[in-house]
């Protein structure tokens, strides 16, 4: 359970983020493998469990320390993009995608996939048509995972798009509202969206009349009356709902401002770990494991485990020459006075 949301500064600058919402542990909080910063420069040769790419761009972001497998990241020229489980997804074989002229990928790779081989949100809509997903696990140390997922990448212009494969392995490609979560597939959530369509951010503030006999008063002034009845439970669907109307209310804030922004909405969907468990024998929870912000013009990425209120934040460093790999802080730093 995870998501993303794409908002913009009055200067136009682009500022994205997403949850990473899991049952298993990323900061030795839960049995599971160590998450950690990940740049890849322009040159490098990119190991894959297919066939290995030379990146075109440089890229960064978050991934299983060791591996270049992204879970979400922004490369050289501003896109970036994250993964989420989608349980619709499908993958095809090698033969029925070589049929169909496809080009296989890893859904666990194709983050790093695109942000290394494509500039923008319309380059990679003008290929996307070229790959489809295989139906092969991935092994990253002791574990072999195959996850049904969705992706969705944004760029400096504020284009973007989520793609799911969802076509026997090949991708549909939907415009992105700005908000991506999990299951159902995506076209879904955008009608699901508009039974929501009466919520805004004005608080009502005159007498309603019903009829001769009633006349209704808002309560406490009405404070927060315009968004009454957003969805406020953890599922996808209403996650989606509650992201979309809160991204799209805020006040016009200034670059300056934009990370402060993104994480203030990402509260609102950040989920407590013990709220979703599978059944009362399992100790694990799927809740947020980390919070990672991107200012897609700087290139910089912020990072927050659940281990700690401490952010770490890292710019894209081009001059790299080698696949680097840094921790992510744990800790609880923060500022006491006397």
């Amino acid at each position: 359970m995870c998501t993303s949301i794409t908002i913009a500064s009055k200067e136009g600058k682009v500022f994205f983020g997403r949850t990473m919402d899991y049952n298993m542990g990323m900061f030795g909080e839960d049995p599971g493998l160590p998450m950690s910063i990940v740049t890849i420069p322009a040159g490098v040769e990119v190991q894959s469990q297919l066939a290995p790419w030379t990146a075109k761009y440089a890229a960064m972001g978050v991934a299983t320390k060791g591996t270049v497998c992204l879970m979400d990241g922004v490369n050289e020229y501003g896109l970036a993009g994250d993964i989420q489980v989608l349980m619709e997804c499908q993958h095809a074989s090698a033969e029925d995608l070589k049929k169909r002229n496809l080009t296989a990928v890893l859904g666990e790779e194709f983050i790093t996939f695109v942000l290394t081989h494509f500039k923008n949100v319309a380059e990679l809509k003008a290929h996307i048509g070229e790959y489809g997903l295989l139906d092969q696990p991935l092994t990253a140390g002791d574990l072999t995972v195959e996850t049904p997922l969705h992706f969705t990448f944004v760029d400096e212009t504020n284009a973007a798009v989520v793609i799911e494969p969802t076509d026997n392995g090949a991708f549909k490609v939907y415009d992105s509202i700005g908000v991506m979560t999990n299951s159902p597939e995506y076209n879904w959530h955008l009608t699901n969206i508009r039974n929501y369509i009466s919520l805004d951010n004005m608080d009502p503030k005159t007498t309603k009349k019903v009829s001769e006999r009633v006349s209704l008063e808002p309560i406490e002034a009405g404070t927060g009356y315009g968004m009454f009845g957003l969805p406020g439970d953890y599922t996808s669907p209403s996650r989606f709902v509650r992201a979309t109307f809160l991204a799209n209310h805020l006040d016009a804030f200034t670059t300056a401002d934009g990370i402060n922004q993104l994480y203030s909405v990402f509260r609102t969907v950040m989920v407590p770990r013990g709220l979703e468990k599978e059944a009362p024998d399992n100790p694990f929870s799927d809740y947020t494991r980390y919070w990672a912000g991107y200012d897609l013009d700087k290139r910089e990425l912020y990072v927050q485990s659940c281990r700690g209120l401490t952010f770490t934040a890292k710019k894209l460093d081009q001059n790299l020459k080698e696949v680097t790999y840094e921790d992510i802080a744990i800790s609880n730093l923060v500022q006491r006075v006397n």
